[in-house]
């Protein structure tokens, strides 16, 4: 389901231009399709659909990271100094969670109990699936961290709710928080709770891109980005523009 609706999402952002305001979130929508059905493809072969399934978790976790960092530098592109600012500090939480990565690689001599327990796997193999769970909570808790903190100040930013930004962001909301729960219990509970883990990430998954597929339909109001509230926003920016500039 989420294959055929993330490719009417894919038809409906070219079609309408959508793809040139949001090329992040384009290439995330088309970059799942085409890796999911390609993993589908080769799913017999289990050596090669392991490292292709963790290449593509990877990259797709970068490209949901960057959907996060667009839909603020669209919000913010009025605000040139915020907008700086913020490119800084993605860039630098983008450095810390390779970082824990690295860290996780190198320092899991001794994978998780229920990872490593797994006949299918070869040791190295559950070492790399315990350090994709190490780094798949850091991304998660970055990524929810930041939606929270657009939610929150969402009249600054001047978004409603009917606006199809919102929606990304809600849907993105919607199931990277029940991941994040279901990361944190999977590496608890160790492999005892992998069906449930697979059901949550396919139900939760399910339910954004429905939320994405709604509000890309139905587009919301592009104008609403246009008239931006002159409040805090316009001089925390003047502020810092000043500051940039000493």
């Amino acid at each position: 389901m989420p294959i055929i609706f993330q490719a009417i999402i894919a038809t409906i952002m070219v079609v309408r231009g959508l793809h040139k305001q949001l090329p992040y979130f384009f290439s995330y929508t088309v970059f799942v399709v085409l890796t999911t059905l390609a993993l589908l493809a080769i799913l017999p072969y289990k050596q090669t659909y392991f490292w292709c399934y963790t290449i593509q978790s990877l990259i797709s976790w970068a490209l949901g990271f960057a959907v996060i960092y667009e839909i603020y530098a669209t919000l913010l592109k009025q605000y040139a100094a915020l907008q700086k600012m913020g490119e800084y500090l993605f860039w630098f939480l983008g450095l810390i969670l390779v970082a824990i990565g690295l860290w996780a690689e190198f320092s899991a001599s001794n994978p998780a109990a229920g990872v490593a327990s797994n006949p299918v796997l070869s040791p190295e193999q559950a070492r790399v699936l315990q350090t994709l769970f190490t780094l798949e909570r850091s991304v998660r808790i970055v990524e929810c961290g930041l939606l929270v903190a657009l939610f929150v100040f969402a009249s600054f930013f001047g978004l409603s709710w009917k606006n199809y930004l919102f929606g990304i962001a809600l849907g993105f909301a919607v199931f990277l928080s029940i991941q994040l729960a279901a990361v944190a219990l999977r590496a608890y509970f160790g492999a005892g709770l992998t069906s449930v883990f697979n059901w949550l990430q396919q139900i939760t998954y399910n339910l954004g891109v429905l939320v994405w597929t709604f509000y890309v339909i139905r587009r919301g109001h592009v104008a609403d980005l246009q008239i931006l509230p002159k409040t805090e926003l316009a001089a925390w920016n003047d502020a810092l523009q000043d500051l940039l500039h000493r």
